[in-house]
């Protein structure tokens, strides 16, 4: 019998905080992975991070017209750090719209995390 499980089917890590902080329920990219953090927690300390589930989240639109429909993909942008919905090369598909957002601005939705995965442009290589 294999007794070598460290985490249940990837569901949460236990990730270490470098530097700056997380929020609880805030999407956020930790130590290479992009998920929940189920804790406010500070540099120094470790958090549970949760990589799959869907939660309810928010979309910035930064003054654009366009919302995602249920279905799109967000990507995390990693030089905004926050959702966008198209992607650049350094960004990695993070979430899909289980609902579209509400509004535009700062619209509220439910996503749907998605596994973590190499950078867009990458996925190939």
């Amino acid at each position: 019998m294999a007794n070598n499980l460290k985490f249940d089917s990837g569901k949460r890590l236990q990730l270490s905080i470098a530097s700056g902080a997380v929020a609880a329920g805030a999407l956020t990219r930790l130590n290479g992975f992009i998920g929940i953090p189920l804790v406010n927690a500070v540099a120094g300390q470790t958090v549970a991070f949760a990589l799959e589930g869907v939660w309810g989240m928010t979309f910035a639109n930064y003054g654009g017209t366009v919302l995602p429909a249920a279905g799109s993909i967000l990507y995390w942008d990693t030089t905004a750090s926050a959702l966008s919905l198209g992607a650049a090369n350094d960004d990695y598909a993070a979430v899909k719209c289980v609902t579209a957002p509400t509004a535009a601005g700062l619209g509220a939705f439910e996503g749907l995390l998605l596994g973590q995965s190499k950078p867009y442009g990458q996925e190939q290589s």
